[in-house]
Order: C-alpha cells, then structure tokens, then sequence
C-alpha cells in the first residue's frame, strides 16, 4: 500500500462519506481523513490531520503528497427555515470550502472532488441538466450556501491547472442513514409500524442509492472530464410511491396524515453526462431492498 495513491477526504465519518472511504480502500487508495476528530470506523492505517471546516486554518501541510481531494464534509441545518443558519451555513459551507480548495491548489494536488446538492436547480418544467439554472425553491440558506460553494470553488481553481469536478446529488438515500424521510419510512416497516405519510405524500425527488454515488466517485477519478455532473437516478418518486413500495415487501400499513400545504419537492435529474462515464444506477425496487435487508 506504500505506493498507492494518497487521498484526502473531508466528511470521513458521515453518510456518504464512510461509503466513501470504503469504496476507496477497495480500489487501492490510501485515505487522509482531515476532519476534527479521527473517525471511529476509519481502518487502522488511513492517515487523519485535524481540520475545521468551519475555522479553517492553513491546510496545505496537511494536504502535502496527496494526489486528490474528495471534499464531503458540509453543515446541514437542523431547520432549514432558520435564518440564523443563513451565516453559519456561509461560513462553513462556502468560506470554508474556498479556504480548503486554495489550501489544495497550493500544496499541488492535481484533482479536486466536491459534494454539493442537485436539488438547488431552479424549478423545471423537465430533468435538468448540468447547464440548467440553479435557483433552489426552498431550504435556500442551506442550498444557496452550496451554490456559492460551487461558485468560489470554480473561481479558487480557474487557471491553476487542477481539475474540478463537481457531484450534484440528488436525494440520497441506503444501508447506515440514520436521517431523512426514507431512513424512518424504512425503519417503520421493518418493525411492521405503520408508515406514516404527510398528506397525500406529493413531495417527490430523485432518490439515488448511496452505491450509486460511490459509483459516480470512483468514474470521476477515473475521467479527465472537468465541471459539474449530476448524481441521481433520473427519475423522480414521491414519498406516497416509496410507502407504497415499502408496504409491498413487507406487509406494514401506510396512514396519510393532516398536513399542511403540499412541497412538490424536486424534479428528476438528467443523469446523460455521467452515463458518458459508464454510469449506471440501480433501480428503486432493489434500492429499497438493499435498506430493508
């Protein structure tokens, strides 16, 4: 393992994250985990430099020899309607992310890897596509904090020489989440608890299966594609379809309760660019298995 490219991952011990770092490991690589604790489920021989997202000091020490930056970590509101998230949300999602990327240009790595939110497209009448207006509908200090990312990002890297490729994902979803609607919907019918629904259950997105996204990471180090590219499934499903699938496989009933008004939620996303890179998402049926199994 002496030889094997080293990579630099922020976000090590979350969701996505730790999916990651396994896939990672299976292809070879050797990991950095900069983060402000070591993670508790890294392998024993991945590397770990403290690091803030959120007061950021120099990190290009700590990014030395490293070959690739696959930037994961973010902060996520509690409550996305709270607008004394709006600063905290700048300051480490954009702010942050733009200290780290000068950080990488200036320590030589070659590639940088980012995560950032497909569901800050602005509404559509169809799919979009990479090149499609971003304008989020809703949760907008959280989403707008990414788009600014994505902006600084862009312009830290401009004529530096390094290659900036950007996942835009879509709702995500699989083995080991612990939040979000579908990790308790899930929950609820193993138990054989009712599923609960918020009104007609109109809200709908595009799920993707967190091995797809892992799928989309390990394409991406291997292409010389630059930009932006959106991680989904392409199609978009609303939560009274995924309760219903879940009743299905395994018997557990589905109550519709009061709600108030009625999110529409996100469209599905054009997955054509990253299906030039052999991308190839799996279904929501098996998907759905892989959380109830």
């Amino acid at each position: 393992m002496t030889g094997a490219p080293l990579l630099a991952l922020t976000g090590g011990s979350g969701f996505i994250g730790r999916h990651f770092a396994d896939a990672l490991r299976r292809q070879g690589y050797r990991i950095r985990h900069l983060a402000r604790c070591r993670p508790q489920a890294s392998d024993p021989q991945d590397e770990w430099r403290s690091f803030d997202l959120g007061a950021p000091d120099d990190a290009r020490t700590s990014l030395s020899g490293c070959a690739a930056l696959i930037h994961v970590a973010a902060h996520i509101p509690a409550r996305h309607d709270d607008p004394e998230e709006a600063a905290h949300c700048l300051r480490v999602n954009a702010l942050g992310t733009l200290h780290l990327v000068d950080a990488a240009v200036r320590a030589g790595v070659g590639r940088i890897i980012q995560t950032c939110s497909a569901n800050a497209y602005a509404p559509t009448d169809g799919p979009p596509d990479e090149a499609a207006a971003l304008f989020p509908r809703s949760r907008g200090f959280y989403l707008g904090s990414k788009i600014v990312q994505e902006i600084y990002a862009v312009e830290r890297c401009r004529g530096s020489g390094v290659m900036l490729q950007t996942m835009r994902i879509g709702s995500s979803y699989g083995p080991g989440q612990q939040t979000g609607a579908l990790a308790a919907m899930a929950g609820a019918a193993m138990r054989r608890d009712p599923i609960r629904v918020g009104g007609q259950g109109l809200f709908g997105a595009d799920f993707v299966h967190v091995d797809d996204v892992v799928q989309a990471l390990i394409l991406l180090l291997e292409s010389g594609e630059q930009g932006a590219f959106n991680v989904g499934s392409g199609v978009r499903t609303t939560i009274a379809e995924l309760a219903q699938r879940l009743s299905a496989l395994t018997g557990a009933p589905v109550i519709h309760e009061p709600a108030d008004g009625q999110d529409r939620g996100f469209s599905a996303l054009d997955v054509t660019r990253l299906g030039r890179l052999g991308y190839r998402p799996i279904s929501l049926q098996d998907g759905v298995r892989s959380l109830l199994a």
